[in-house]
Protein backbone atom coordinates (compact mmCIF):
# COMPACT_ATOMS: atom_id res chain seq x y z
CA UNK A 1 0.00 0.00 0.00
CA UNK A 2 1.44 3.44 -0.84
CA UNK A 3 2.05 5.86 1.46
CA UNK A 4 1.82 9.97 1.27
CA UNK A 5 5.59 9.75 1.87
CA UNK A 6 6.00 7.74 -1.81
CA UNK A 7 2.78 9.07 -4.00
CA UNK A 8 4.51 12.47 -3.05
CA UNK A 9 8.15 11.09 -4.52
CA UNK A 10 6.27 10.50 -7.90
CA UNK A 11 4.68 13.63 -8.02
CA UNK A 12 7.63 14.82 -7.91
CA UNK A 13 8.30 13.50 -10.68
CA UNK A 14 10.78 10.23 -9.22
CA UNK A 15 10.29 6.96 -10.32
CA UNK A 16 6.71 4.94 -9.95
CA UNK A 17 7.06 1.71 -8.57
CA UNK A 18 4.76 -1.26 -10.24
CA UNK A 19 6.71 -4.13 -8.80
CA UNK A 20 6.85 -3.14 -5.54
CA UNK A 21 5.08 -1.64 -2.64
CA UNK A 22 6.88 0.67 -0.61
CA UNK A 23 5.98 1.70 3.17
CA UNK A 24 7.56 4.57 4.55
CA UNK A 25 5.55 7.10 6.99
CA UNK A 26 8.27 9.30 6.76
CA UNK A 27 10.08 7.41 10.33
CA UNK A 28 12.68 5.31 11.07
CA UNK A 29 11.66 2.22 9.14
CA UNK A 30 10.62 0.98 5.34
CA UNK A 31 10.20 -1.62 4.20
CA UNK A 32 10.22 -2.83 0.56
CA UNK A 33 8.06 -5.71 -0.69
CA UNK A 34 8.60 -7.80 -3.88
CA UNK A 35 5.16 -7.37 -5.53
CA UNK A 36 4.58 -9.86 -8.36
CA UNK A 37 2.95 -12.82 -6.69
CA UNK A 38 1.31 -14.52 -9.21
CA UNK A 39 4.97 -14.78 -10.75
CA UNK A 40 6.69 -16.09 -7.24
CA UNK A 41 8.43 -12.24 -7.34
CA UNK A 42 10.53 -13.15 -10.10
CA UNK A 43 12.67 -10.91 -11.10
CA UNK A 44 12.85 -8.93 -15.10
CA UNK A 45 13.68 -6.12 -16.22
CA UNK A 46 11.48 -3.30 -14.53
CA UNK A 47 11.59 -5.12 -11.07
CA UNK A 48 15.68 -5.31 -11.33
CA UNK A 49 15.40 -1.62 -12.69
CA UNK A 50 12.88 0.02 -9.55
CA UNK A 51 15.01 -2.23 -7.04
CA UNK A 52 18.03 -0.56 -7.66
CA UNK A 53 16.15 3.27 -7.87
CA UNK A 54 14.45 2.08 -4.35
CA UNK A 55 17.07 1.29 -2.71
CA UNK A 56 19.25 4.67 -3.99
CA UNK A 57 16.11 6.67 -2.80
CA UNK A 58 15.69 5.13 0.23
CA UNK A 59 19.44 4.97 1.27
CA UNK A 60 19.25 9.20 0.54
CA UNK A 61 16.48 9.83 3.18
CA UNK A 62 18.53 10.78 6.31
CA UNK A 63 16.34 9.90 9.23
CA UNK A 64 15.95 6.18 8.40
CA UNK A 65 17.79 3.54 10.26
CA UNK A 66 16.20 0.55 8.91
CA UNK A 67 15.25 -0.80 5.61
CA UNK A 68 13.09 -4.47 5.56
CA UNK A 69 12.85 -6.22 2.06
CA UNK A 70 9.83 -9.01 2.34
CA UNK A 71 7.93 -10.27 -0.25
CA UNK A 72 4.09 -11.25 -1.38
CA UNK A 73 2.83 -14.30 -1.31
CA UNK A 74 4.11 -18.00 -0.83
CA UNK A 75 7.14 -17.53 -2.12
CA UNK A 76 10.45 -15.17 -1.67
CA UNK A 77 11.78 -14.96 -4.91
CA UNK A 78 12.09 -17.62 -7.64
CA UNK A 79 15.22 -16.14 -9.43
CA UNK A 80 14.69 -14.55 -12.98
CA UNK A 81 11.44 -14.42 -14.84
CA UNK A 82 11.86 -17.19 -17.44
CA UNK A 83 10.09 -14.96 -20.29
CA UNK A 84 12.59 -12.52 -19.85
CA UNK A 85 15.18 -15.40 -19.84
CA UNK A 86 14.47 -16.21 -23.42
CA UNK A 87 14.57 -12.75 -24.47
CA UNK A 88 18.19 -12.69 -22.93
CA UNK A 89 19.64 -15.79 -24.57
CA UNK A 90 18.12 -14.53 -27.53
CA UNK A 91 20.26 -11.29 -27.57
CA UNK A 92 23.95 -11.00 -26.40
CA UNK A 93 23.99 -7.55 -26.08
CA UNK A 94 20.76 -7.43 -23.66
CA UNK A 95 22.23 -10.56 -21.05
CA UNK A 96 25.55 -8.32 -20.90
CA UNK A 97 23.29 -5.35 -19.94
CA UNK A 98 21.00 -7.75 -17.48
CA UNK A 99 24.10 -8.94 -16.29
CA UNK A 100 25.74 -5.31 -15.43
CA UNK A 101 22.58 -4.35 -13.99
CA UNK A 102 21.69 -7.51 -11.83
CA UNK A 103 25.32 -6.82 -10.41
CA UNK A 104 24.43 -3.12 -9.47
CA UNK A 105 21.56 -4.28 -7.58
CA UNK A 106 23.38 -6.42 -5.15
CA UNK A 107 25.96 -3.55 -4.89
CA UNK A 108 23.33 -1.07 -3.83
CA UNK A 109 21.34 -3.63 -1.57
CA UNK A 110 25.22 -4.35 -0.15
CA UNK A 111 26.03 -0.09 -0.03
CA UNK A 112 23.15 1.03 0.69
CA UNK A 113 23.79 3.69 3.78
CA UNK A 114 20.73 2.18 6.03
CA UNK A 115 20.92 -1.31 7.32
CA UNK A 116 18.71 -3.86 4.97
CA UNK A 117 17.37 -6.49 6.73
CA UNK A 118 15.69 -9.81 4.47
CA UNK A 119 12.59 -11.12 5.90
CA UNK A 120 12.14 -14.45 3.74
CA UNK A 121 9.02 -15.89 4.14
CA UNK A 122 9.04 -18.54 1.64
CA UNK A 123 11.34 -20.69 -0.95
CA UNK A 124 14.12 -18.39 -2.43
CA UNK A 125 15.77 -19.51 -5.96
CA UNK A 126 18.89 -18.74 -8.62
CA UNK A 127 19.39 -14.17 -8.02
CA UNK A 128 16.62 -14.84 -5.03
CA UNK A 129 19.45 -16.23 -3.11
CA UNK A 130 21.75 -13.06 -4.09
CA UNK A 131 19.13 -10.36 -2.84
CA UNK A 132 19.40 -12.72 0.23
CA UNK A 133 22.80 -12.88 0.39
CA UNK A 134 23.35 -9.00 -0.06
CA UNK A 135 21.68 -8.05 2.78
CA UNK A 136 23.09 -6.90 5.78
CA UNK A 137 21.11 -9.35 7.83
CA UNK A 138 18.61 -12.28 6.71
CA UNK A 139 16.01 -13.97 8.33
CA UNK A 140 13.89 -16.59 6.91
CA UNK A 141 11.11 -18.90 8.21
CA UNK A 142 12.11 -22.81 8.78
CA UNK A 143 9.79 -24.10 5.80
CA UNK A 144 11.80 -22.20 3.58
CA UNK A 145 13.90 -23.55 1.06
CA UNK A 146 17.01 -22.56 -1.49
CA UNK A 147 17.69 -24.06 -4.53
CA UNK A 148 20.77 -23.11 -7.34
CA UNK A 149 19.46 -24.19 -10.13
CA UNK A 150 21.67 -22.83 -12.27
CA UNK A 151 24.06 -25.60 -13.82
CA UNK A 152 20.87 -27.88 -14.54
CA UNK A 153 20.96 -29.20 -18.24
CA UNK A 154 17.02 -29.02 -17.92
CA UNK A 155 17.09 -25.42 -17.09
CA UNK A 156 18.31 -23.10 -19.50
CA UNK A 157 20.94 -20.82 -17.08
CA UNK A 158 20.03 -17.62 -14.99
CA UNK A 159 20.58 -14.67 -17.04
CA UNK A 160 23.69 -14.21 -14.73
CA UNK A 161 25.45 -17.06 -12.38
CA UNK A 162 28.37 -14.64 -12.28
CA UNK A 163 26.24 -11.70 -10.71
CA UNK A 164 25.02 -13.35 -7.74
CA UNK A 165 27.05 -16.76 -7.50
CA UNK A 166 29.78 -14.51 -5.72
CA UNK A 167 27.42 -12.71 -3.42
CA UNK A 168 25.98 -16.27 -1.98
CA UNK A 169 29.59 -18.03 -2.12
CA UNK A 170 30.82 -15.56 0.37
CA UNK A 171 27.73 -15.53 2.42
CA UNK A 172 27.36 -19.80 2.56
CA UNK A 173 31.22 -20.70 1.56
CA UNK A 174 32.61 -21.61 -1.49
CA UNK A 175 32.13 -25.48 -0.64
CA UNK A 176 29.00 -25.05 -0.37
CA UNK A 177 27.82 -23.42 -2.88
CA UNK A 178 29.65 -26.01 -5.35
CA UNK A 179 27.58 -28.61 -4.11
CA UNK A 180 24.52 -26.56 -4.22
CA UNK A 181 25.07 -25.29 -7.88
CA UNK A 182 26.06 -29.16 -9.02
CA UNK A 183 23.15 -30.85 -7.35
CA UNK A 184 20.68 -28.11 -7.70
CA UNK A 185 19.33 -29.89 -4.57
CA UNK A 186 16.72 -28.01 -2.10
CA UNK A 187 18.35 -27.31 0.95
CA UNK A 188 16.39 -25.97 3.89
CA UNK A 189 16.37 -22.50 6.09
CA UNK A 190 18.03 -24.18 8.85
CA UNK A 191 20.75 -25.52 6.69
CA UNK A 192 20.97 -21.76 5.21
CA UNK A 193 21.67 -20.51 8.69
CA UNK A 194 24.18 -23.11 9.06
CA UNK A 195 26.09 -22.12 6.04
CA UNK A 196 25.98 -18.52 6.69
CA UNK A 197 23.38 -17.45 4.24
CA UNK A 198 21.17 -16.42 6.67
CA UNK A 199 21.30 -15.46 10.34
CA UNK A 200 18.69 -16.99 11.63
CA UNK A 201 16.16 -19.61 10.72
CA UNK A 202 12.88 -19.17 12.93
CA UNK A 203 9.24 -20.68 12.83
CA UNK A 204 6.95 -18.86 10.57
CA UNK A 205 4.38 -17.45 13.19
CA UNK A 206 7.63 -16.26 14.88
CA UNK A 207 8.87 -14.48 11.73
CA UNK A 208 7.35 -11.27 12.03
CA UNK A 209 8.19 -10.90 16.13
CA UNK A 210 11.44 -11.61 15.10
CA UNK A 211 12.63 -8.93 12.42
CA UNK A 212 10.59 -6.96 14.51
CA UNK A 213 12.94 -7.19 17.39
CA UNK A 214 15.84 -7.00 14.91
CA UNK A 215 15.08 -4.02 13.54
CA UNK A 216 13.88 -2.33 17.25
CA UNK A 217 17.85 -3.06 17.58
CA UNK A 218 18.55 -1.52 14.72
CA UNK A 219 16.05 2.00 15.67
CA UNK A 220 18.65 2.46 18.58
CA UNK A 221 21.33 3.51 16.69
CA UNK A 222 22.43 5.24 13.08
CA UNK A 223 25.56 2.49 13.47
CA UNK A 224 26.03 2.27 9.80
CA UNK A 225 26.33 5.76 8.91
CA UNK A 226 28.42 6.54 12.40
CA UNK A 227 30.98 4.05 11.80
CA UNK A 228 30.84 3.81 8.38
CA UNK A 229 34.46 5.48 7.99
CA UNK A 230 35.80 3.61 11.24
CA UNK A 231 34.76 0.43 11.44
CA UNK A 232 32.07 -0.45 8.85
CA UNK A 233 34.31 -0.39 5.40
CA UNK A 234 36.31 -3.31 7.39
CA UNK A 235 33.68 -5.60 7.73
CA UNK A 236 31.71 -4.50 4.77
CA UNK A 237 34.69 -4.91 2.31
CA UNK A 238 36.41 -8.05 3.35
CA UNK A 239 39.26 -9.62 1.45
CA UNK A 240 37.71 -11.26 -1.67
CA UNK A 241 34.17 -9.72 -1.16
CA UNK A 242 32.07 -9.37 -4.46
CA UNK A 243 32.08 -5.71 -3.60
CA UNK A 244 35.70 -5.64 -3.47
Amino acid sequence: MWTAAFRMVAHEGRMTYHTLQIEHGGGMLATVWLNRPGQYNVLDSRMLDELIAVFAELGAIAQLRAIVLAARGPQFCLGIDPDWRQQLLANAADRCGAEARLAALLQAIHACAVPVVAKVQGDCHGAGTGLVAACDIALAAGHAGFRLPELQPDMQPDVAPVAHIPWVAQAMGARATRRYLLTAERFSAFEAKQFGLVHEAVAADALDERADAIVAALLQADRKKVFGDVIWNKVNKPTGSPAA
